[in-house]
């Protein structure tokens, strides 16, 4: 079962960020898809909850020096 969130991302300044966030969180096993919109600064993920969880994803934005809100 998919599940689909989307998240307030704080901190990306440029396309380079949004791209570069997009690809990390798609190499996430579970993760069908990170749709990131710089503009909003928000970034929609389609994903299996039985193989990856929304902490995760928290741990990836962090990894990469931005912030996660729900």
């Amino acid at each position: 079962m998919t599940k689909t969130e989307t998240f307030i991302v704080e901190g990306m300044s440029c396309n380079g960020c949004s791209s570069k966030l997009k690809k990390a969180l798609e190499a996430l096993k579970g993760v069908s898809e990170a749709d990131v919109v710089l503009e909003g600064g928000t970034v929609t993920v389609q994903y299996d909850p039985a193989l990856v969880t929304p902490a995760q994803f928290s741990e990836v934005v962090d990894d990469l020096g931005f912030d996660l809100a729900s």
